[in-house]
């Protein structure tokens, strides 16, 4: 092939590239936006395609099945929320326990909120999917879910007495595990869940901090007291 022919054909390629990543990406708000009233089994081929303004082909053309439809919201939403937890991280410096347990729960009831119509999908495959046999997506969601958990947890546990040893870890997992259930049962699931309770995401976010904070000061608290009485 000619030099001049190689010149001009290698330009499009980036553009073709472009113009898939911007359908695949319409695909997928479309899907999500679906998943906020929808359960996930109940989403059709042609209502994404509908609502992303694009063909029923079009759409196979970027995801397989469902299994991959799944896979592609998970990694998205996976690849936003690594940002948005990056920049809180940056942003807090050398701020102490208290302010770093706020902007952890408020980084989760806006990221639970955002995104509940992946939370909940995510959530009730895996609950439904076989353990012994998990689908390339179970397994993306459970790794992410456990390396974004034990990367917080790290993050608090710095700031607790002692530092980050063993006890200390597992003790911010627990709390920001809880806390995370307490707000995508509100959230995620709502009335469904079974419990006539309403929060608004202020609620849930000032809840949410005190509860980890509760949990994780009651020991030193404790000591303290032990310590005066001595």
């Amino acid at each position: 092939m000619p030099p001049a022919a190689r010149q001009t054909s290698q330009p499009g390629k980036p553009a073709l590239q472009a113009r898939s990543a911007l359908t695949l990406e319409r695909i997928l708000s479309a899907a999500e936006e679906l998943l906020v009233d929808r359960e996930f089994d109940q989403l059709s081929v042609a209502e994404i395609a509908s609502k992303a303004g694009g063909a029923v082909g079009t759409v196979y053309g970027r995801v397989a099945d469902n299994e991959d439809l799944l896979f592609c919201l998970h990694e998205r939403y996976t690849m936003r929320a690594a940002e948005r937890v990056a920049e809180t991280f940056g942003g807090l410096g050398d701020a102490g326990l208290e302010a770093r347990v706020e902007a952890l729960c408020h980084l989760m009831v806006g990221l639970i909120h955002d995104h509940r119509g992946i939370g909940r999908a995510m959530t009730n495959r895996l609950y439904t999917s076989p353990a012994h046999t998990p689908s390339e997506s179970m397994s993306a969601f459970r790794k992410d879910a456990t390396s974004m958990f034990r990367s917080a947890a790290a993050f608090l546990a710095e700031r607790m007495p002692g530092g980050a040893n063993a006890e200390n870890q597992a003790a911010c997992e627990f709390a920001l595990l809880a806390a995370q259930d307490v707000t995508q049962s509100r959230i995620v699931y709502g009335s469904r869940s079974g419990l006539a309770l309403k929060y608004s995401q202020q609620e849930l976010k000032a809840r949410t901090t005190e509860l980890v904070l509760r949990y994780l000061t009651a020991p030193i608290q404790a000591k303290d007291l032990e310590s005066s009485d001595a």
